[in-house]
């Protein structure tokens, strides 16, 4: 029996050793845990995002029941769909008004920024949005942090933000259509400025750039989860929900590889993927589906000498099983 630990254990290693320090101060990792028992799947997931949201982190889940995880478009719009846009452009605006020195607005209203931002400050609107123009050109639209298209994209978002109204609400629907994948039209946001899709190509970008918003925007960075556990399914069980044929899944293992060798690149991200315990196989030959098949993934995560009984909770592969093993 392989060394396992117990994911109540593990979650509070991730938290102290992880969410609360390394990720935390910009650090990035990512994890795979294999539950060996797949009833802790759920409750793994759950305990890891309460965790992480509690410290202030925004979290996204992705399923490869639902989500083609051999694609790394579909992961970022799957992973847009669950953040809040409209909040962190909100906030970005407030932050940058603070720093000039203007008091924060009313909570709770209705009305635009611009007008909740003059009211508190008791100036005019019309000066408060010329003045906040400014500042997101500066600060947003200027960041080279971010790739151009997500930066405008962001910068649309905060002029919304500031403006309010029904264009304002246009502009979000749009802005978030386009970062979610709903609306794929490069048509659609040519009004915006923004003049490509998101495909294959650029969508890493996009998830570094989003990575940088999400601190830009106050927060400490962004836990996901992802359930791989379709990945090793070997035939197709018709259940309405994605299978992976070989080939998807050879892609699947190096859309992980990648995600593994940009750990340097990304800031505030703390990646679990979690797939099932055939994910643990090193054989090659078919109709194998585990780690085996792809040796660039394999040599990244699998621990090729470990001890029977410890285990190293830092490790890029974990074991999970109630009551496991002490470490």
């Amino acid at each position: 029996m392989e060394a396992a630990i117990d994911p109540d254990r593990w979650l509070q290693f991730i938290g102290s050793e992880y969410l609360d320090s390394f990720i935390k101060a910009g650090g990035a990792s990512v994890k795979f845990a294999v539950p060996l028992d797949e009833f802790m799947r759920s409750e793994i997931e759950l305990g890891l995002h309460q965790r992480a949201q509690t410290s202030g982190y925004l979290t996204a889940h992705v399923s490869s029941a639902d989500t083609r995880v051999h694609l790394i478009d579909q992961i970022f719009y799957r992973i847009a769909e669950q953040i809040p846009w409209r909040q962190l452009s909100e906030h970005v605006i407030i932050s940058l008004a603070a720093e000039k020195g203007f008091a924060e607005p009313t909570p709770g209203s209705a009305e635009a920024l611009a007008g909740r931002l003059a009211e508190s400050n008791m100036i005019d609107p019309d000066m408060v949005t010329m003045e906040a123009r400014r500042w997101i050109g500066e600060s947003v639209f200027r960041n080279q942090r971010m790739v151009k298209d997500f930066r405008v994209a962001m910068m649309q978002l905060c002029l919304a933000a500031l403006s309010g109204g029904s264009d304002g609400e246009t502009t979000v629907e749009v802005i978030t259509d386009w970062l979610t994948g709903r609306n794929k039209l490069v048509s659609a946001v040519k009004p915006y400025q923004i003049f490509t899709r998101i495909s294959r190509t650029n969508a890493r970008y996009l998830f570094e750039s989003l990575l940088h918003w999400i601190r830009f925007a106050g927060r400490p960075g962004l836990v996901v989860t992802m359930d791989l556990s379709r990945l090793t399914v070997a035939r197709n069980p018709r259940d309405e929900k994605l299978f992976y044929s070989r080939a998807q899944l050879l892609d699947a293992y190096e859309v992980l590889r990648q995600f593994v060798d940009l750990t340097d690149k990304l800031i505030g991200c703390f990646i679990v993927a979690m797939p099932a315990a055939g994910f643990l196989d090193v054989e090659s030959s078919s109709p194998a589906r585990g780690l085996g098949v792809y040796d660039a993934l394999k040599f990244r995560v699998y621990d090729e000498v470990h001890d029977q009984r410890l285990v190293n909770p830092m490790g890029a592969l974990i074991r999970l099983r109630t009551q496991g093993s002490a470490f």
